[in-house]
C-alpha cells in the first residue's frame, strides 16, 4: 500500500469513528426539523459553491452551518451536517474518485467532531454572549487546524512538497477571515434562538459576503500568480537565449585559439613564455589566487586580435606607416570586442584591452597612464616587450635577454610601470631556467588552451541537448 492511500485510509478511519461517537451523543429531541433542515440545506449550497485555492484544494463558508449546528444541537448534528457537506463536495465541481471522496469525509466529521467536542467543553450552559463568542472561537480554531492540517497533508503527501510549504501556500493567509466567518456562524445560531427562521434568514446575508470575499481575494491572487509565472518564464528564455550566445561565442574564441595555436607554433611558444614571465611576477608582488588566474588567462588572449589583422602586416620587414600601424594597433581593441559577450571572460577583457596602454598615457587604445591601468595588464606588457625582445623579428634580430632588461629598465616610468620591472627583473634573474622548468611552461600554456577548448566544447553540447 503506497503511503498516499495509507494516509487516506487513516483519515477515513478517524472521520468513520468521528460518525459513531457523535451518533451515540446525538439527542433527538429538542431539535428543530425545519431549522435542521435550513442548517443542511445551507451547508449544502455553500459547499456547492466552494473557492478553489493555489493547489488541488478549495475551501467554502459551509463550515459556518457546521458551527451553528452544534452551537444550537451539539456535536452530534455538527457531524451530521458535515457528512451532508462531503456528500455534496463529492460531487463539486464534478464527481470525484472514492479515494478523494472517502478522505473528504473523514476529514469533514473528523474536523466537525473535534470542533463541536472542544465547544461543549469550553462553551457555558446558560452563558452570555461573550463567553459563547469566545468558546465558538475555540472550537472555530480547533476545526481550521484540523481541517487545513489534514488537507496541507494529503497535498505534501501526493504532490511531494514540504507539509510546512503547502500550509502556509495555501492556508496561511486564511485564520483571521475563517474566524470571522465561524462567528457568523454563531451569530446565525443565536439569530436562530432569538428571532427563529427569520433570523437565519437576515444572519445568511453576512454569509454571502464572506463568501464573495473569499472569492475575490483568490481571484486577484490567481490573476498575481499568472503574472508572476508569465513573468518568470520570460526571464527564463532570456536567460536560456544568454547562456547560449556565451557558449556559443566561447565556442568561437576556443576556435580562434586553436586556429591561432596550429597558425604559428612560434608564437604559441611565446605566449606560453609571457604567461609564465607574468605569473612569476604577479607571485613575486603578492597577488591573491584569483588575480594570478586573471593573469594566466590574460596572457593567453592578450593577442588574440592579432586575427583580425592582415598576415602581411605582422610579418612585414619593413616599417609600418600610419595606417598599418593603426590596423595594428586595433588588435586590442579587437580582442577585447571579443571577450564581450562572454561573462566568464569578464575579468580579462581590461586587460587584453589595455595591454599596449603606456605608464606615462601615451600608449593606446585609450591612453590610460599610471593606476589607471589594471595591474595585470601593466606585468603582461612588460613580459610581452621582454618576449619580443628577445624573439627575431621580419624587421629585426632578436636582443639578448641581458639587453632587453637593460631596456626595459630604461623604459621604466615611461612605457612600463618601475615597480613592475624590479620584479621582472628580479624574477628572470633569480631563476636558472632548466630543460624541465621550460617543459613546465609549456605544459601550463597547453592547460590553459585544453581548458578553454574542452569549455567550448562542453558548452557547444549543451547547446545541442538544450535544443
Amino acid at each position: 500500500m503506497s503511503r498516499l492511500n495509507l494516509y487516506v485510509l487513516t483519515v477515513t478511519a478517524v472521520g468513520a469513528v468521528s460518525v459513531m461517537g457523535a451518533l451515540r451523543e446525538m439527542r433527538p429531541g429538542g431539535i428543530d426539523p425545519l431549522m435542521l433542515a435550513i442548517l443542511i440545506g445551507l451547508a449544502a449550497v455553500t459547499q456547492r459553491m466552494p473557492v478553489f485555492l493555489f493547489r488541488s484544494s478549495a475551501i467554502s463558508i459551509s463550515f459556518a452551518a457546521v458551527i451553528a449546528s452544534y452551537v444550537l444541537y451539539g456535536t452530534g448534528i455538527g457531524v451530521l451536517v458535515s457528512l451532508f457537506q462531503a456528500a455534496v463536495n463529492a460531487f463539486t465541481p464534478k464527481r470525484k474518485p472514492w479515494v478523494k471522496a472517502a478522505f473528504n469525509a473523514g476529514s469533514l466529521s473528523t474536523s466537525a467532531f473535534v470542533a463541536g467536542e472542544i465547544y461543549r467543553l469550553v462553551a457555558p450552559e446558560r452563558g452570555d454572549i461573550a463567553s459563547t463568542l469566545l468558546a465558538v472561537g475555540a472550537s472555530a480554531a480547533a476545526y481550521f487546524l484540523v481541517n487545513t492540517a489534514l488537507t496541507a497533508g494529503v497535498i505534501a503527501i501526493s504532490e511531494r512538497q514540504s507539509f510546512f510549504s503547502v500550509w502556509r501556500t495555501n492556508y496561511a493567509w486564511m485564520p483571521l477571515n475563517f474566524l470571522a466567518t465561524a462567528a457568523q456562524g454563531a451569530a446565525l445560531a443565536l439569530a436562530s434562538q432569538a428571532l427563529g427562521v427569520f433570523g437565519v434568514l437576515v444572519f445568511t446575508l453576512p454569509l454571502a459576503v464572506a463568501w464573495y470575499s473569499f472569492r475575490l481575494y483568490m481571484s486577484k491572487s490567481h490573476e498575481v500568480r499568472a503574472r508572476n509565472a508569465e513573468l518568470q518564464s520570460v526571464n527564463d528564455m532570456l536567460k536560456r537565449t544568454n547562456d547560449q550566445l556565451e557558449e556559443s561565442h566561447l565556442s568561437v574564441i576556443g576556435a580562434l585559439m586553436g586556429a591561432l595555436e596550429a597558425k604559428e607554433n612560434a608564437r604559441a611558444e611565446a605566449a606560453a613564455q609571457t604567461m609564465a614571465n607574468a605569473v612569476a611576477v604577479a607571485e613575486r608582488l603578492g597577488l591573491a589566487d584569483d588575480e594570478i588566474a586573471a593573469i594566466k588567462l590574460g596572457a593567453l588572449f592578450h593577442d588574440i586580435g592579432t586575427i583580425g589583422v592582415p598576415e602581411h602586416l605582422l610579418r612585414k620587414p619593413a616599417a609600418l606607416d600610419e595606417q598599418e600601424w593603426g590596423e595594428v594597433r586595433a588588435h586590442a581593441t579587437i580582442g577585447a570586442n571579443l571577450l564581450s559577450n562572454v561573462p566568464m571572460l569578464e575579468r580579462v577583457r581590461p586587460i587584453v584591452l589595455s595591454h599596449h596602454e603606456r605608464y606615462d598615457g601615451t600608449g593606446y587604445p585609450m591612453g590610460l597612464k599610471e593606476d589607471q591601468i589594471p595591474l595585470a595588464a601593466q606585468i603582461i606588457a612588460v613580459a610581452d616587450a621582454f618576449q619580443a625582445m628577445t624573439a627575431e623579428r621580419p624587421y629585426r634580430g632578436a636582443l639578448s635577454s641581458k639587453d632587453a632588461l637593460r631596456e626595459l629598465r630604461a623604459n621604466a616610468g615611461t612605457q612600463f610601470n618601475p615597480v613592475v620591472v624590479e620584479a621582472f627583473i628580479a624574477a628572470v634573474t633569480g631563476e636558472r631556467k632548466s630543460t624541465a622548468q621550460v617543459t613546465q611552461t609549456k605544459q601550463i600554456f597547453q592547460q590553459a588552451l585544453e581548458a578553454i577548448a574542452l569549455r567550448s566544447d562542453d558548452q557547444a553540447q549543451a547547446v545541442k541537448v538544450r535544443a
